[in-house]
């Protein structure tokens, strides 16, 4: 899923641990595995690459064909099960997709009822959802369950590892009917005939239900249960334009619909999650009902915001701090089930299995940045990937509010290199094409800000000092792979690119009018920006970035910090040749004939602005064509005290190059990638990369190689039948790579409560210890329960699941120390409740009762004496 600092970085993960000295580090480059690359020229492995539409059901056989190379969209499960093994065919797999159902729980108007705008109708629903059926029938294994935001597949799994247990919904359409029939009545409407009323009306739900892939089968499972509920359900089939539209750019008060399938395609792996949780969950993120949108009503949930925004700017000092606030936002966000989760998707991507270079990206799986640098196929020079779609009505390429969907991101990878990326296995942030050193006094220390650190003052429009300001920590960041380096266009990066994207994002954020015009992108980016202090520049190659953000891991605080855009990020995920951004703003600031935001454009009925469609293109040329006869340059954007770091005479050329790129190739998605963007044809759905070849291009290929990630193999798990009151001790023995750790709960299987969770003791670096105490065993009582372990490294994102049953034996006479411990830790209420739980026969009850009775009796006696040698007291 796709992950925005003042930088462009949707502030991702984050998780301290407590420090006050300073550290000065410089963040390691990673290990990288090996493969033979086909040459060393500066850029990819291959030539060209071309992207097309290929329909789901024709995949395989257009890969047989020999008419695609590979196919980015996960197969259907029915079809992937049938080519496992089958000669010609690469498949790879990943848990790459994510499907939830999204609910719109706004008020009705007068006279009518919306049931899903009742908590308890939603929490009812959880009960209709067959997460078993759903992912072994229709996903024919291809799936995995899912009852939040996380699944086994993502890092931060094992946070909330018990939470998930506790709240496993399983299927129980009684269950369902049972809560919502209470809430329902509750709310004013009645039962007639099977079916719920409001008035005289039926209670009626519109569900958008795409049609592209298993969510057909979802939603239409479903909605039969819905129906059988008492709801009158209308299904509204769309593919993936008219549904994005009808449910993302309307207001939730317009009933366009009520329930929509919703799918997500993952982007870089997190280890320490802040954005899922946030964008998932939380309001202010932008991707609840109503999408921050002031014009529309918006779902509202105060706690949910404050503790998301607390884990995505680190306002914390530990590592169980941050994970406890993790732990509460998402009980809170399973209660307020806004979104029903239903699977995880093992993603089966095909190729040829000729093609060498392939990275197994644990977050996208083919679709990983790696893989357009790195794959080749020997004797070709050209690779053909076919995608679902190359571009629909809502597919957008701007860097400022584009690049939602994954059609876009994933044409786009290979033209754009991010200052830092996420390793494919761990999910931590590494240096990509800039490396950096980070000094840091967090999390409660401060560094002074020397004199030549500026900020842009928007309301100035210039950039003024801060020296003498104080800031959490500060990045040196070398870019010199960038400066010693030129766009796609021939004109060579610069340190004015680094300014002018940083005072735009400023600029955009902190004018009144401009954010008021791009209000839902301005709110969220401003969450983060608030954090940015300011910029110094030391000389031709570096820069130091200052913010009030720690982190234990220094490369969190570079990845927040960076002066670039991340690819990763929701906004601002890329920086531009600094002539494009400005034209780009003159066109939806000035001239108002465009749009960064895909509602503002609704809004203002203007285009929703996209580089590659020849027509918004030629805007943009047309605003560079009157800079160059206005002579117009922005001087104001580039200087810094009393020096300016661009001329007038880099502006002409620069406005020159761009002109003539979009007369070449017809768009402006000019970037410094290993590729570069040489044709795009909406209609026709294709887009063709050619390599870029400059000399100056720092990569080579070979650089990007890391393989297949190992993952966490739980070997072997041994319990045994335990007595209660005795101490019962069960091991686990897993494999995989780095330090390994266990995490581990006791389920009573036939409630589902969660009776005991904790980490298992290390005694080897494989092997685990799990100890039921005595005291838990009696007080548990004889029964069949279930222990469940979680398995994890910090070298692969997955989490690997055991589930072994054993049994607690009834004890005919309770041991003397384990008595003796529940009668002095229980209350004699809570005691009685203990003896109905463990007493075998009532003949057990009644001589434990008596045993009890006598004790309360004579404590009652020794306290009544005390309390009145206490009362003759002065």
């Amino acid at each position: 899923m796709k992950k925005v600092l003042f930088v462009g970085i949707l502030l991702l993960i984050l998780m301290l641990t407590a420090s006050l000295a300073i550290m000065y580090v410089e963040a390691p480059q990673s290990t990288l595995s090996k493969y033979t690359p086909p040459h060393t020229k500066p850029g990819p492995a291959s030539e060209t690459l071309i992207y097309k539409s290929v329909a789901l059901d024709i995949a395989p056989a257009a890969l047989e064909a020999g008419e695609i190379d590979a196919y980015l969209f996960g197969l259907r499960s029915t079809v992937a099960a049938e080519l496992v093994g089958k000669p010609g065919i690469k498949m790879i797999s990943a848990p790459s997709g994510l499907y939830s159902i999204i609910l719109n729980p706004a008020p009705a108007p007068p006279g009518r009822l919306n049931p899903l705008s009742i908590p308890e109708v939603r929490i009812g629903l959880q009960y209709i959802v067959n997460r078993e059926y759903i992912t072994k029938e229709i996903f024919k294994g291809f799936a995995a369950p899912m009852v939040t935001f996380l699944s086994a597949y993502d890092p931060d799994y094992i946070t909330i590892f018990d939470i998930v247990k506790k709240y496993d919904f399983r299927y129980d359409p009684e269950y369902a009917k049972k809560i919502i029939s209470e809430a329902m009545t509750k709310a004013g409407a009645v039962m007639k005939e099977g079916k719920w009323y409001y008035g005289d009306q039926p209670v009626k739900l519109k569900f958008i239900i795409r049609i592209e892939d298993e969510r057909r089968l979802i939603g239409d499972a479903i909605a039969t249960d819905l129906e059988k509920l008492g709801f009158e359900v209308e299904r509204l089939y769309h593919p993936f334009g008219v549904a994005i539209e009808k449910v993302y750019l309307t207001d939730p008060r317009d009933f366009e619909w009520h329930l929509y399938t919703e799918g997500w395609g993952k982007g870089a792996p997190e280890k320490y999650d802040s954005s899922t949780i946030n964008q998932m969950c939380a309001p202010w993120f932008g991707y609840m009902p109503g999408w921050q949108e002031p014009e529309y009503w918006n779902y509202v949930n105060d706690e949910i915001d404050s503790l998301g925004k607390k884990i995505s700017l680190s306002e914390f000092q530990d590592l169980e701090t941050r994970n406890k606030l993790y732990r509460e936002a998402t009980e809170l966000c399973i209660h307020d089930s806004i979104r029903l989760w239903v699977a995880t998707r093992l993603d089966a991507y095909i190729l040829n299995p000729k093609m060498e270079g392939v990275t197994n990206d644990v977050g996208s799986g083919l679709r990983g940045t790696w893989n357009m640098r790195e794959a080749w196929i020997p004797g070709k020079d050209t690779l053909v990937f076919g995608h679902l779609w190359v571009w629909t009505e809502t597919t957008t390429w701007n860097w400022i509010g584009g690049f939602q969907d994954v059609y876009s991101v994933d044409v786009r990878k290979a033209t754009y290199d991010s200052p830092v990326y996420r390793h494919p296995f761990t999910g931590l942030p590494i240096p990509f094409r800039a490396s950096y050193k980070v000094e840091t006094a967090g999390p409660f220390g401060k560094l002074t800000v020397p004199e030549g650190t500026y900020t842009w003052d928007a309301k100035e429009d210039k950039w003024v000092s801060v020296a003498g300001k104080e800031a959490t920590s500060k990045v040196t960041w070398d870019l010199s792979k960038y400066f010693n380096s030129k766009w796609h266009h021939g004109q060579p990066i610069s340190i004015a690119d680094v300014l002018f994207y940083v005072a735009s994002m400023m600029e955009n954020t902190y004018d009144e009018d401009k954010a008021a015009m791009e209000s839902a992108i301005a709110e969220t980016v401003k969450v983060t920006l608030d954090k940015f202090v300011g910029i110094r520049i030391l000389d031709e190659k570096t820069v130091e970035i200052y913010v009030n953000y720690w982190h234990f891991d220094p490369n969190y605080i570079a990845e927040f910090s960076s002066p670039l855009g991340v690819d990763y990020s929701m906004y601002y995920s890329e920086t531009p040749p600094w002539e494009l951004m400005a034209a780009m703003n003159e066109l939806v600031f000035t001239k108002k004939q465009a749009a960064y935001g895909q509602t503002t454009a609704k809004k203002l009925g203007v285009p929703w602005l996209s580089v590659v469609l020849r027509d918004h293109a030629e805007m943009i040329k047309n605003v560079l064509e009157e800079f160059l006869q206005k002579d117009y340059f922005p001087e104001n954007y580039f200087k810094l005290g009393d020096k300016v770091y661009a001329t007038r005479s880099e502006a002409v050329s620069r406005y020159r190059a761009a002109i003539s790129w979009f007369n070449e190739h017809g768009h402006m998605q000019i970037s410094n990638g290993p590729y570069y963007l040489n044709k795009f044809d909406s209609a026709a759905q294709y887009a063709e990369l050619k390599a870029f070849r400059d000399p100056t291009y720092p990569f080579k290929p070979g650089d990007w190689y890391y393989g297949e990630p190992e993952k966490v193999e739980i070997i072997d798990v041994k319990v045994t039948d335990v007595r209660a009151g005795d101490e019962a001790t069960f091991t686990a023995e897993l494999a995989g790579p780095g330090t390994l750790g266990v995490k581990y709960l006791v389920v009573n299987p036939a409630t589902g409560q969660v009776l005991l969770f904790g980490d298992a003791e290390k005694v080897s670096p494989t092997t685990f210890k799990i100890k039921l105490s005595k005291g838990f065993t009696w007080e548990t009582g004889p029964g069949t329960y279930n222990l469940i372990i979680g398995a994890y490294s910090d070298q692969v994102a997955f989490v690997s699941e055991a589930t072994e049953s054993f049994n607690i034996l009834k004890y005919e006479v309770a041991p003397a120390t384990v008595t003796k411990t529940v009668v002095e830790t229980t209350s004699i209420l809570s005691t009685v409740s203990i003896v109905s739980t463990i007493a075998a026969t009532p003949v057990e009850a009644i001589g434990i009762f008596a045993v009890i009775l006598i004790v309360a009796v004579a404590l009652t006696a020794i306290l009544s004496r005390r309390m009145k040698l206490t009362g003759t007291s002065k």
